[in-house]
C-alpha cells in the first residue's frame, strides 16, 4: 500500500522585490523589547518560586531546630 504525498513548494518571490536591512535603531528597539519580555517572564516565575522556596526553608528550619 503506497501513500503518495505531494511535495510542499515555497512560494517564489518576484525577482524585483527589494530587500531592506533593518536600521540600527530598529534592531536596538527589537533587542530592548526582547530583553523586556525576558524580564517579565523571569518576574512571573520568581513570583511563584521565591515564596515556595521560603516556605520550604521555613518548614525545614522548624523541623530541624524547633526540638
Amino acid at each position: 500500500m503506497a501513500v503518495e504525498t505531494s511535495p510542499v513548494a515555497a512560494p517564489e518571490l518576484p525577482a524585483s522585490t527589494p530587500t531592506r536591512e533593518a536600521t540600527f535603531d530598529e534592531r536596538w528597539a527589537a533587542w530592548q523589547a526582547k530583553g523586556a519580555a525576558h524580564d517579565r517572564a523571569v518576574h512571573r516565575k520568581m513570583a511563584i518560586v521565591a515564596p515556595t522556596v521560603l516556605i520550604v526553608a521555613a518548614v525545614l528550619a522548624y523541623a530541624l531546630f524547633a526540638r
